[in-house]
């Protein structure tokens, strides 16, 4: 419940900005004190992104595609397997190819060559005739590779967001906001961001609209941004606010064919959209597959060849959802075997696990348990252990695999999220030292699940003038999460499980002066002996409409309940 010192502050801001309390007890909790950060936040526009030539190197890279564009030279756009590398590659594959260039593009094999691009395909890239190459959202970490590329004769221009190791690659240009030295304002672009303003430094320097430009790929950028977890404030949230809306617009065949396909032409695109349904689809190809058929998804002007594309992301994304479900439950069973209270971070490892889905199984074993988690792929005949690494807000990943370095092959990646490699002889020295690091970092009261409550809100307050207000806040995700709500002392008046397995709980509570709620409780169908009819509960909520046999109702998506003593 708000203090009487954030009510006066929420009431204050209110009044300045013109907006409600309960909007402004939201802001708070966000950060935003002002009036007119508020109204940034709740009108967010295109001409408050970044000047893009305030990015590191941005005036030696432009000048040099710029160059290669004049002489017609080829050039190889290279990006990576997930959904952020796919629309990287594929906005700048676009993009350049609308400027007239003489354009190639790949992203690697996640099992065949692993993540970033390798030295190797310098040398393919040199046979084929590529004077200079592109990276996008990789690259940063690859000095080997850069190394070996200009003593081909090719110059590379790297475009990234990942964290920059100790020392940068000897590239033409290094396009980073992450970078030590940069004077970018905003340092949590995606990668795709990252290309996107690449381009229109691009687009600028070639004396076009970069306004138009923008209007034309902020699709791409938000699909990236949005399915990377990248936090939606600052410019974050101003191309994926505009970017949902041109997803649903867009004229892109690969978009359009995808968004038939899920049954949601025509329909209101939201960050859930793109998280739960789009985002998905595409890494399952690159998780599954060749990443390559993704791209080929999203710069395709062909409809047949898109309907054919859409229907193998479908298959993918069908097989990926088994073999997920089949690790998780193998991963289970290894904890079920452990001394959970003994471990501050889990690191679980199995034969032949699918390397490009243990990353979503990791992040399960996170939501379950509390804890980091590590899941590893072990070949048995070479002896390696890759894999992902997720994690919780007080543990830094990517800072903690830097202390476990000697143990590893390869690491690289963010705060919440990593890859790595390792020996499987390894593998016990790196549980016991990423352990000794948790222990020191993680508290016991950091393990116990909570749920950030925005504010207390009375049963009469919940109401559709709210909910029309909380769509001013969205998109919702990272840094800026759907707003959750309490409300005690409700009657259950209905309470039955639901769903074929009964696992979510459908209940219909009342308030005291007489206010009914209809709630769902998703995966929660064994809190049933809690809401008993005629018992007063305690719940924690997002309010959303539900779309019902043509017609809408208020519904509360209960996060948690208890029952009043």
């Amino acid at each position: 419940m708000a203090s009487e010192h954030d009510q006066a502050l929420a009431h204050k801001l209110a009044e300045e900005a013109g907006i409600s309390e309960t909007v402004a007890l939201i802001l708070l909790n966000r950060g935003i004190t002002t009036a007119a950060d508020a109204r940034a936040f709740l009108a967010p526009s295109l001409d408050n992104l970044h000047d893009p030539t305030l990015l590191p190197d941005m005036e030696q890279g432009v000048s040099r595609l710029a160059r290669a564009l004049d002489a017609g030279e080829k050039v190889l756009v290279h990006g990576d397997y997930d959904v952020d590398g796919v629309t990287s590659a594929a906005l700048l594959v676009r993009a350049l190819s609308r400027l007239g260039a003489n354009v190639v593009h790949r992203v690697p094999h996640r099992k065949r060559e692993g993540y970033d691009i390798k030295p190797w395909t310098a040398d393919e890239a040199h046979a084929e005739g590529v004077s200079l190459i592109i990276t996008a959202d990789c690259g940063v970490t690859a000095c080997e590779t850069i190394e070996r590329a200009q003593s081909l004769g090719i110059d590379i221009i790297v475009t990234d967001h990942h964290e920059p190791g100790e020392e940068l690659p000897k590239a033409v240009a290094v396009i980073n906001p992450r970078r030590k030295d940069s004077a970018y304002p905003f340092p949590e672009l995606a990668g795709v961001g990252v290309a996107m303003k690449f381009a229109q430094a691009l687009v600028r320097r070639l004396g076009y609209n970069d306004r138009k430009f923008l209007e034309k790929y902020l699709d791409l950028a938000a699909l990236g941004t949005i399915a990377d977890v990248m936090p939606l404030v600052d410019e974050n949230r101003i191309i994926a606010r505009f970017g949902l809306e041109a997803i649903g617009n867009s004229r892109k065949i690969g978009l359009q064919a995808m968004l038939k396909r899920a049954g949601l032409a025509g329909r209101r695109i939201t960050s859930h959209t793109v998280g739960f349904v789009l985002g998905p689809r595409i890494n399952a190809v690159g998780r599954m597959d060749d990443a390559a058929i993704a791209l080929q998804l999203l710069i395709t002007n062909d409809e047949a060849e898109a309907e054919e594309l859409v229907e193998v992301l479908e298959q993918h994304n069908q097989n990926r959802q088994e073999v997920q479900s089949k690790i998780f439950d193998e991963a289970i069973a290894q904890l079920e075997q452990r001394d959970l209270e003994s471990l501050r971070a889990i690191v679980l490892s199995g034969e032949d696990w699918n390397s490009g889905v243990v990353g979503i199984v990791a992040n399960k074993v996170v939501e379950q348990f509390g804890r980091p988690a590590i899941l590893l792929s072990v070949d048995p005949k070479s002896g390696l252990a890759s894999g992902s690494a997720r994690s919780i807000e007080c543990f830094n990943m990517i800072d903690a695999l830097g202390e476990c370095r000697d143990l590893l092959i390869r690491a690289g990646g963010h705060a919440f999220a990593a890859g790595l490699s390792l020996k499987t002889d390894r593998l016990s020295e790196f549980e016991s030292k990423l352990n000794e690091l948790a222990f020191r970092l993680i508290s016991p009261e950091d393990l116990v699940p909570r749920i950030a409550i925005d504010c207390q809100l009375d049963p009469q307050e919940v109401s559709w003038e709210l909910l029309k207000d909380i769509r001013r806040l969205e998109p919702f995700g990272a840094g800026n999460p759907e707003p959750v709500f309490a409300t005690s002392g409700l009657e259950v008046t209905e309470s039955r499980r639901v769903g074929s397995d009964g696992s979510h709980l459908k209940l219909r509570v009342l308030g005291r002066s007489g206010e009914q709620m209809h709630c769902i409780a998703f995966g929660q169908g064994d809190m049933d002996s809690t809401a008993q009819v005629g018992r007063l509960v305690d719940l924690c909520y997002n309010i959303r409409s539900n779309h019902y046999n043509g017609y809408d109702t208020l519904q509360l998506m209960v996060k948690d309940l208890r029952a009043e003593l």
